[in-house]
C-alpha cells in the first residue's frame, strides 16, 4: 500500500501547481492523473477513450482510469522513480468517484486529504481561461465545459469524501495569497503526515 495524501479541488484550484511544489520536498512524490491522461497518444485507443471524455468535461470511465493509474504506478516503482515505504504519494486527480475510491482501497493508505477550493468560483474560471491560452488546454477554453466540470466535480466529490474519515480532511482556501496557501498546506502536512 502507498502512504498517500489526496489532493482534491475543482478545475483551476491549483492541484497541479501545488503538487509540483510538494514534489520538490524530499520524501514526497507527486502523481497527476490529468498529466497521465494528457500524455497518452491521442491516436491510440487509450488516448481516444480518455480524450473523448475530457473534451466533453466528463470523467474518464472508472475501471479504465484505475487500470491506467495502476499500470503507471507499477512502471514508476519498477524504474525506481517512486519508492514506496520511503516516499509519500501525493495523488492528484484520483480517486474521482466513489467506485474509484473503493477500487483503490487496497492500493492506498490515505493519511490526509487536502481539498483546494475557494468560495468564489469565478476566480477559478479566470485562472482556467489564462491556462487555456498559455498551455493550449482545449478543456479550459469553453465556459460551458468549465461549468459542467465544476458540476461533475461537486457531485462526485461529495460521495468520495464521505468514503474517508472526516478527521483527515483539510480545506485549503486557494483564493488567498500564495504564501498563505503554502503555509496552510505545510501545516496540514506536518500535522497529518508526521504525527
Amino acid at each position: 500500500m502507498y502512504e498517500t495524501v489526496l489532493l482534491f479541488g475543482p478545475p483551476g484550484s491549483g492541484k497541479g501547481t501545488w503538487g509540483n511544489v510538494l514534489k520538490q520536498i524530499p520524501g514526497l512524490f507527486h502523481f497527476s492523473s490529468g498529466d497521465m491522461f494528457r500524455s497518452l497518444d491521442p491516436s491510440s485507443k487509450q488516448g481516444e477513450t480518455a480524450l473523448a471524455s475530457i473534451r466533453k468535461g466528463e470523467l474518464v470511465p472508472d475501471e479504465y482510469a484505475l487500470a491506467l493509474w495502476r499500470e503507471s504506478m507499477n512502471r514508476l516503482v519498477e524504474f525506481g522513480d517512486f519508492k514506496p515505504g520511503q516516499e509519500t504519494l501525493i495523488l492528484d486527480g484520483l480517486p474521482r468517484t466513489l467506485l474509484q475510491a473503493q477500487m483503490a482501497d487496497g492500493d492506498l493508505k490515505v493519511k490526509l486529504i487536502m481539498a483546494l477550493d475557494c468560495p468564489d468560483r469565478d476566480v477559478l474560471v479566470k485562472r482556467l481561461y489564462g491556462r487555456a491560452l498559455s498551455e493550449h488546454r482545449v478543456d479550459d477554453a469553453n465556459e460551458d465545459i468549465i461549468l459542467k466540470r465544476f458540476d461533475v466535480y461537486d457531485r462526485q466529490t461529495a460521495d468520495v469524501l464521505k468514503h474517508y474519515p472526516e478527521s483527515i480532511l483539510q480545506h485549503i482556501d486557494v483564493a488567498q495569497p500564495s504564501a498563505k496557501i503554502l503555509r496552510d498546506i505545510g501545516q496540514a502536512m506536518v500535522t497529518f503526515i508526521h504525527s
